[in-house]
């Protein structure tokens, strides 16, 4: 592949490897039928997912031996979808050539399709137009025949892919029951035209039901095992592929604000252009160009639209300045360019905009048709009426993919989307809260009306606190999937040596030194199994062939598969399989180096199968785990401060090596560059808060009166500086992880305060909490792992609670504290401890 997968979309193509093994088992075993289903929400790449799958089955793997002959044939609903999806394959994968992918014309007739090649076909050649279904007009071999003799040929090495991934909301009916027609084909058979059913199916979609319940049909002689992948909308969110919040404006009750709303709308993506402009070029990466999608009303017998047009481009040039035509456009149905005074708006097709970057303003009518995704579109005014809520949410829904497909680092309002809704009060706007997040073809964000958003921006008056905030230690506790040590190691070393280098003031052989060390351990290894197991030794003295059982490392860790150890001839061709399955373990082209410097001139094949034998012992890997993890460690430790010096979204490739470990990570807490916050209308005025609004003002909405009476202690102190809210879940926040049922979850403190003690800036943490909470004692444990192994970091670690004297602290820098806490198992033996040594 040439991107990086996400960590659930890695999670996901194994998953569908091990279903499509399991199903190509039992063709072969009983000629049973099988589908997999990949059901996986709008937004989650699975055109991406699908490429690694078909790159993977090509190649080989462990769980997939190469199959260099197999044929994948992809359906989809319209010539525009294949277009799209090879355009995407060929960027994507690495294995695929311009010649390996082809979408069929009615020029096409072959008996057979050609081994190792990828096919698009839509519904419409192969119901409507009838002319690759007939002979004739010089055609040897119908669609149906070419299908059906590839597959009699390859059986379960034609892959048939249905791809419901996209949907428009144009699509009728008649649209609707061709597909299904067609679907059934594939899974039923068709003896009118000559077609046995397909024997493996792969579907993918965001919404699967219609599929699903097409194979609970197919019952009898036509009986098909159904498999299904399915990929949660948490792990789609926690990807960073997805912006993390909706924020919808709407006008107070019985006002109607259209154009207040436009002028706001535009003076919002005005300051979103002005953030990205910052960002990209602190940053040094391509500008982003964010667009702003605005919706108008159908047309009336004179005007193409009911929304005046003239006016709306007037108020945006007042908000935004002046606009040059080519950067307006429409995607009404009328396919005409619209003069508007001295303007013209030329007509854009919906999947182009992304690509147009020069396009800022975009008009929409109805939602949009197939083809839509834009995730530089960061805002949206609709001047549709309440009643057209579904169109509005279908819009938004696919304008919440993040433009660098990932989240932004400290970059909050960037993280979301904006929409205005002159023409709803707040009933109307939780009809489309409420839809948003029970569309099952998308996956929402979180979802918050505007009213009292605010953007803090960090006091410079206290710029010299923030690069002491910058040094306190916080951990990185990720909902991901993580990795193994060996490639964590490598990821770090290349990142350092060859992505940083010494420019950086990185030492150029962390690289070369990691590879040595990792092949060198699997050396060392092999000699010491040579020398404690006479099995292994047996293994390693094969002449014509080797026994290979059926095992697996995933995440660093070995599991041995269902199936029994199979004897495998050691032609040339398999000893090339072979040795390709473990550059696919190891990653890095790390085969390759252990073959370059312990091959044997006389035995070129030899080393490479060793290398393979060695790799399916388990304690290999828990060895390699246990160096590698060493080394990392060894590494982040002596790199810190150069890595502290690199950019922030350079910085944050170091934290995701960081998150992939098994165990949670320790990073340095990273200051926002401003805050997205909801702030009503009864928040409490504040003063001394390092972020604050640009009138210079902080409210704060406090939780409870234990919260706001601390930072009343606070103030009165003599040497008190100032403090932030440390706000629950927010990509910046500091984090301390404390073990909730056996899963590592993440709390909060409420407040980081900072004060001054003679020339020193000194950080405390204070957690106002209620003793009345199920997991108390579970985050006092958290707190006091922290507090013993950072306590140098901090002044003050203090569990806080109110009675009617007034505040208790309970300090965990206190040794024999953190030592009763650590030993604490309900509540009630905390409030044991609380009572014993908490100071009013």
């Amino acid at each position: 592949m040439n991107i990086g997968l996400k960590n659930f979309q890695d999670e996901a193509t194994e998953d569908l490897l091990t279903q499509l093994s399991q199903a190509k088992r039992e063709i072969k075993t009983n000629g049973t039928s099988q589908a997999v289903v990949l059901s996986s929400p709008t937004g989650s790449g699975k055109t991406v997912m699908t490429t690694a799958t078909m790159e993977s089955i090509l190649n080989g793997t462990d769980l997939i031996p190469s199959e260099r002959d197999a044929v994948f044939l992809w359906v989809s609903d319209s010539p525009e979808l294949n277009e799209q999806s090879k355009k995407k394959v060929l960027n994507l994968s690495d294995r695929f050539r311009i010649n390996d992918v082809n979408v069929i014309t009615n020029s096409f007739d072959q008996e057979y399709f050609d081994s190792g090649k990828l096919y698009f076909i839509n519904t419409q050649k192969l119901g409507k137009d009838k002319l690759l279904g007939n002979k004739g007009d010089h055609r040897t071999n119908t669609i149906w025949e070419t299908i059906n003799n590839t597959h009699a040929k390859l059986k379960d090495k034609f892959y048939l892919i249905i791809d419901e991934a996209h949907r428009g909301t144009n699509r009728t009916k008649a649209d609707q029951t061709l597909s299904e027609s067609i679907v059934q084909k594939f899974l039923l058979g068709d003896s009118l035209v000559g077609l046995d059913p397909i024997s493996l199916v792969l579907g993918i979609s965001a919404t699967p039901d219609r599929f699903r319940k097409l194979i609970a049909d197919t019952t009898g002689i036509h009986r098909r095992i159904q498999r299904e992948v399915y990929i949660s909308p948490t792990k789609v969110k926690d990807s960073g592929l997805l912006k993390d919040k909706i924020i919808i404006w709407h006008p107070d009750e019985g006002l109607s604000s259209d154009w207040s709303l436009l002028a706001e709308s535009a003076r919002k993506w005005k300051l979103m252009k002005e953030e990205w402009d910052r960002y990209s070029e602190t940053q040094g990466i391509p500008y982003v160009s964010p667009a702003m999608i605005i919706q108008v009303e159908d047309r009336d017998d004179s005007n193409i639209t009911k929304t005046d047009l003239e006016k709306v481009v007037k108020i945006l040039e007042e908000e935004v300045g002046e606009l040059n035509d080519d950067e307006l456009a429409h995607c009404f149905e009328e396919d005409l360019s619209i003069q508007i005074s001295n303007r013209k708006i030329d007509k854009i097709e919906a999947s182009k905009i992304q690509e147009e970057t020069h396009i800022k303003f975009v008009f929409f009518k109805m939602s949009l048709t197939t083809g839509w995704d834009c995730p530089r579109a960061e805002v949206m005014m609709s001047f549709r009426k309440a009643h057209d809520y579904t169109l509005i949410s279908q819009l938004i829904g696919r304008m919440v993919r993040t433009p660098l497909a990932r989240e932004i680092e400290g970059q909050e309002l960037l993280n979301t989307v904006a929409l205005y809704l002159p023409h709803y009060n707040s009933d109307a706007t939780k009809e489309i809260i409420t839809y948003l997040k029970n569309d099952d073809d998308s996956v929402a964000p979180e979802i918050e009306e505007g009213s009292g958003m605010t953007l803090l921006q960090p006091n410079p008056m206290y710029d010299q606190i923030i690069k002491v905030l910058n040094q306190i230690p916080t951990y990185e506790i990720e909902s991901i999937r993580k990795t193994s040590n060996v490639r964590r190691l490598m990821k770090l070393s290349t990142l350092m040596s060859t992505i940083h280098g010494s420019e950086n003031g990185f030492d150029e052989n962390i690289l070369k030194d990691s590879k040595n060390l990792i092949i060198n351990t699997i050396n060392e290894q092999k000699e010491r199994l040579l020398e404690e197991d006479k099995l292994f030794a047996e293994r390693m003295d094969y002449s014509d062939e080797i026994t290979v059982i059926p095992v697996t490392v995933e995440q660093g860790d070995w599991k041995q598969l269902e199936g029994e150890p199979i004897k495998v001839e050691l032609t040339s061709e398999n000893i090339s399989e072979l040795f390709n399955r473990s550059g696919r373990r190891l990653g890095y082209g790390l085969h390759e180096e252990y073959w370059s410097k312990f091959s044997d001139s006389y035995d070129y094949d030899r080393a490479k199968v060793e290398l393979f034998l060695t790799l399916q012992e388990e304690a290999v890997f828990n060895k390699l785990e246990k160096v590698c993890g060493k080394r990392v460690s060894e590494l982040f430790s002596t790199n810190q401060n150069k890595i502290n010096k690199l950019i922030s979204s350079e910085r944050v490739k170091y934290t995701r090596i960081k998150g992939q470990a098994k165990e949670p990570q320790i990073k340095q807490f990273e200051t926002p560059a401003h805050i997205y916050v909801k702030i009503s209308e009864d928040a409490t005025p504040t003063e001394h808060h390092i972020f604050i609004d640009s009138e210079g003002n902080y409210a704060c909405d406090f939780q409870s009166n234990w919260e706001k009476d601390t930072i009343l202690e606070e103030y009165s102190r003599h040497d008190f500086v100032c403090w932030l809210r440390n706000y629950d879940r927010k990509n910046w926040s500091l984090r301390i992880p404390y073990m909730d049922n056996g899963k590592l979850r993440p709390m909060f403190p409420d407040f980081i305060v900072i004060r001054k003690v003679e020339e020193d800036f000194i950080v405390d943490i204070l957690e106002p909490h209620n003793d009345s909470l199920q997991d108390n004692y579970k985050k006092a444990i958290g707190l006091a792992n922290f507090a013993e192994l950072h306590w140098s970091s901090f002044g003050r670690i203090e569990l806080i609670r109110k009675d009617q004297n007034g505040l208790k602290r309970l300090d965990f820098t206190n040794d024999a504290v953190i030592q009763q806490i650590k030993s604490v198992t309900n509540n009630d033996h905390l409030n044991t401890i609380f009572d014993a040594y908490s100071t009013q």
